[in-house]
């Protein structure tokens, strides 16, 4: 019995040491942790993660990691590609034009021109307020919970995705709680690393990220690249805000 009391302690004693274990920056124990996925992939998968991987290392301007992941995986940082931001595109001028309220009215009744596309134009005119006027975002994201709930099935799950990342943009855990419920997949990574720019943990899930086992596709480990960039885009929330409207 005593063997298998040390052997249970000894477990214990691992899992927490390899939430402490890495004394890099935040990034470089993210990016390696996710390294550690991918390298049960076939080396011709895992060449795909170059431009998500260095994305990331491009977001915290330090040459050295860029240069070490330049290396890793033998390519130049100019793979990674930038798109215009085609949501906020419609929405500017929508907004000149009719105010928040003309916006949603035209997306609750998927007038021209969101006849189609309406969930990218709600986000991109969500985030663009979030910090200079948080009382017209917030009413977008609620506006945004509200189609999601009266969705078809087809559209439901990425209304409630493009809520959710709203509500991580605007640090609201009741939010992003009630739009996870909704999405195809809402014990991912990429949502937990949402939730972790709010509650602050971010280094918390790197065992989780270690233990990802995946070997016929790259999608936990850009869920994980993909939730993370959120972290490095916005930083980490204030501690304060974690109620719906917050």
């Amino acid at each position: 019995m005593k063997w298998l009391v040390c052997l249970l302690l000894g477990a214990v004693i691992s899992v927490s040491a390899q939430a402490q274990d890495c004394d890099k920056s935040e990034t470089a124990c993210v990016l390696d942790a996710a390294w550690t996925a991918a390298l049960v992939l076939p080396e011709e998968k895992r060449t795909r993660l170059a431009a998500p991987f260095l994305e990331l290392a491009l977001l915290t301007d330090d040459e050295a990691l860029i240069s070490f992941w330049e290396a890793r995986f033998e390519q130049s940082r100019d793979i990674v590609s930038t798109y215009p931001d085609y949501g906020w595109q419609t929405a500017k001028p929508l907004l000149e034009a009719e105010g928040v309220d003309g916006l949603i009215a035209r997306a609750e009744q998927r007038a021209a021109p969101l006849s189609f596309g309406r969930t990218d134009v709600l986000l991109a005119a969500g985030k663009h307020y979030r910090i200079s006027e948080p009382d017209k975002a917030l009413r977008l994201n609620r506006a945004m919970l509200q189609m999601m709930r009266s969705a078809s099935k087809f559209e439901r799950p990425n209304l409630a995705h493009a809520a959710a990342e709203l509500a991580m943009a605007r640090c609201d855990a009741g939010a992003l709680s009630e739009a996870m419920a909704a999405t195809d997949a809402p014990d991912n990574l990429r949502y937990a690393f949402w939730r972790a720019r709010i509650d602050g943990k971010g280094q918390a899930l790197l065992p989780r990220v270690r233990a990802i086992d995946t070997e016929d596709d790259t999608r936990e480990v850009r869920r994980v690249l993909d939730g993370y960039r959120a972290i490095l885009e916005y930083g980490y929330c204030p501690a304060r805000k974690s109620e719906i409207g917050g």
